[in-house]
Order: structure tokens, then C-alpha cells, then sequence
């Protein structure tokens, strides 16, 4: 069974163009990213972040290798949740402040808050709160982000402009975000 950590750092890596690798590139953080809706701006600071804390391969690399990084664990890991309930985002960073893991916790449930919970209603559905403590909400989110029902609001790290945000995506990096075709969740 492999670590929820590690879950969520495999959905940057496997790939269909780059299938059963456990090395992240950069690139690789860049597309996962823009495949969770976020602006290229956001995204390519985000994943900056992710490689500078948790490289791993040599000195001079931004790489991970997913094995290899020390931490297994969500920081919302051992928070009751109800799953047919829905989260606000001060009940989230509320129940990660009451969990012991500090700042960090509360940074980590904040930023599952703004990509996952619902752009109508603000909340987080219980059961994707779950999913982000065993690893697996990034495939969610990835699958909610192709339909144009549950675009990222501008605030929460999502695109100014919908159709030039899927165009651009689409050309540079081969990434199918907020497609008006596709079928919501």
C-alpha cells in the first residue's frame, strides 16, 4: 500500500505520456497543476514550491523522487470526517488547527479547501476531504476541472480568461482543462 503522501505526488507522474515513472519533473508538477485548474501563474508557483522543498535527486536537480520523500502523511491525516457533510473553509482550517500540526496543517487544509470545495456553494464535500487523506483527490479534481461547471474562481488560483486559459494549456502543455463539452461530475 503506498503512503497517501506519496499518492498525491504519483498523480504529478503517471502520465499517459510518462506511465509508471516515480520521478516528478518539473514539467511534469507544471501540467498536474494546470490539470487541477489553476492559472499558469499560480501553477508554475506552486509547483517552484513543491520542487524546492521536497527535491531529492541530487544538489543541482528539481526533480523527486516519490519514494524517496520522507513525509507519507497528509497533514489532515486523523481528522474526523463526516463524509455525506459538506466543510466550510473556516470548519477545514479549523479541524487542521485542532490537529496539531500547526501553520502547516492549517496552510495544508486551506489549500485543499480552495481547489477542491464546490465554486457555488464554498463548501468541500466530506467525502473529497477523505480522498485528499488517502491520495487520491487530485484524480477527482482533475476530472471535475474538464467541464466548465466548476471553474476555479480567479481568487482561489483559477484563470482570468476560461477559453485562453484552455487554449493556451491545451497548445504548450497538451493539458484538457474546462472543455465546455464535457460532462460534470
Amino acid at each position: 500500500m503506498t503512503a497517501p503522501f506519496h499518492r498525491l505526488l504519483a498523480f504529478y507522474s503517471n502520465k499517459p505520456d510518462r506511465p509508471n515513472t516515480q520521478t516528478v519533473r518539473l514539467t511534469d508538477s507544471l501540467r498536474g497543476n494546470l490539470a487541477l485548474g489553476l492559472d499558469f501563474p499560480a501553477a508554475l508557483a506552486i509547483a517552484l514550491g513543491r520542487h524546492l522543498v521536497l527535491r531529492n535527486t541530487s544538489f543541482l536537480s528539481l526533480n523527486i523522487n516519490v519514494p524517496s520523500v520522507s513525509t507519507t502523511k497528509t497533514l489532515l491525516d486523523g481528522i474526523p470526517i463526516d463524509e455525506k457533510r459538506g466543510y466550510s473553509r473556516g470548519e477545514i482550517v479549523g479541524a487542521a488547527r485542532r490537529n496539531g500540526n500547526g501553520i502547516f496543517g492549517q496552510a495544508d487544509a486551506l489549500g485543499m479547501w480552495a481547489l477542491a470545495a464546490d465554486v457555488r456553494t464554498g463548501l468541500v464535500r466530506g467525502e473529497d476531504v477523505v480522498a485528499f487523506q488517502q491520495g487520491t483527490l487530485f484524480e477527482v479534481i482533475e476530472r471535475r476541472r474538464r467541464g466548465r461547471s466548476q471553474v476555479l474562481p480567479f481568487w482561489r488560483g483559477g484563470p482570468i480568461s476560461v477559453g485562453g486559459h484552455s487554449w493556451f494549456v491545451k497548445k504548450m502543455f497538451g493539458v484538457d482543462v474546462y472543455q465546455a463539452d464535457y460532462k460534470d461530475d
